[in-house]
């Protein structure tokens, strides 16, 4: 697909190139992605870059983690992609499949250059990024390993095996890289082709299916809407997203989480609602010391939460609010709303705009 550039002129069409033209090698892809791991799509904890796997005695380009927990092995190609790199993929992920948390930590601390600090801790350095992508209970790491590969053009026998890798549960994403060049450098465009993107809507007027065990994969409006929400709490949910449609520019509802629904912005979970019979949980990313619980409370007309009350206190309370540090750059606050709190109020409405503007971008 074009870039498009508009000028005084009007639209111009960008010149696509190549990246061997342009003199980019296979390393300063690495590095693009190495400081900015979102090019690819999602969130990743970058842990290592050409790490040595001694069983077959090579390296492996990047090495991350995601928030659910699984390894992910990135190689990348300048040119053209062709067969050996799935093969090469997949032998990398069988191997650093047997890897325990001590083999992760250790790669860890060698990539981040903390050889011999007593002080690191990677266990926090994993639990503070997965809750900054919206993941509040870390799961276990290396449950599973998925795989990611990068280059300028995917050939006909490579995009074969990993669609048909991914059709039988191998996670593995390929990403066709387009460069394009103008008077002021590179401008790269990545895109998934494996699995093959599908369409927003291609769901509208489906039959719902599925057992009920596994209903939040394939029908989660059907999941939260009907099953987790009581008649109370749905209207609420219903209205909250018909506010953040008409106000906020956000990827979501994504309904395939069992417990909430997220909305999301830049890849992170921007606002994860945990959907129940009794009262919608908010979970709201934002940026460290925006908020304070107290001038929540006040301006919403709810309790403040304490964390030390008994279990009986806290069942007991009204609709409430608590904000727990993350990071040393977010917090999260935490709403819990009753199905008498007022949804629709125009308090409730400017304080998710400020709750969005305040999202750490």
């Amino acid at each position: 697909m074009a870039i498009w550039k508009i000028t005084d002129e009007g639209p111009k069409e960008l010149p696509q190139t190549e990246l061997p033209r342009e003199k980019v090698l296979e390393e300063d892809l690495e590095e693009w992605i190495e400081k900015e791991p979102i090019i690819l799509g999602e969130p990743l904890l970058l842990i290592g870059r050409q790490v040595m796997i001694p069983e077959v005695k090579d390296r492996l380009d990047l090495l991350a983690v995601d928030p659910q927990g699984n390894a992910v092995v990135i190689e990348l190609k300048r040119g053209k992609l062709n067969t050996p790199v799935d093969t090469q993929a997949l032998r990398y992920a069988s191997y650093i499949s047997k890897w325990g948390f001590e083999d992760f930590e250790n790669q860890a601390r060698s990539y981040l250059g903390k050889a011999g600090d007593e002080d690191f801790n990677f266990n926090q350095i994993y639990e503070t990024f997965c809750n900054e992508a919206g993941v509040e209970d870390p799961p276990d790491l290396n449950a599973d390993q998925r795989i990611i590969i990068v280059g300028s053009e995917v050939k006909d026998k490579l995009g074969s095996v990993a669609l048909w890798l991914s059709e039988h549960n191998i996670d593995i994403k390929v990403i066709e890289v387009d460069v394009f060049k103008d008077d002021q450098g590179i401008l790269m465009q990545p895109q998934v082709v494996v699995p093959l993107p599908v369409g927003r809507f291609t769901g509208v007027g489906k039959p719902k299916s599925g057992p009920i065990s596994k209903l939040w994969m394939t029908s989660g409006r059907e999941w939260h809407l009907e099953k987790r929400c009581s008649p109370k709490t749905r209207e609420m949910f219903l209205a909250l997203d018909g506010i953040i449609a008409d106000n906020f520019e956000v990827d979501g509802p994504r309904w395939n989480q069992k417990s909430y629904v997220a909305y999301r912005v830049n890849n992170y979970n921007w606002l994860a609602v945990e959907t129940r019979p009794n009262q919608l949980v908010l979970l709201i990313l934002v940026g460290a010391g925006k908020f304070s619980r107290s001038e929540v409370a006040a301006s919403l007309g709810i309790e403040e939460f304490d964390e030390e009350g008994s279990i009986g206190d806290k069942l007991g309370l009204p609709s409430s609010v608590n904000i727990r540090k993350l990071t040393g750059q977010t917090d999260r606050i935490i709403l819990r709303l009753k199905d008498d709190f007022d949804i629709q109020g125009n308090a409730f409405i400017e304080f998710l705009k400020k709750a969005y503007r305040a999202f750490p971008k």
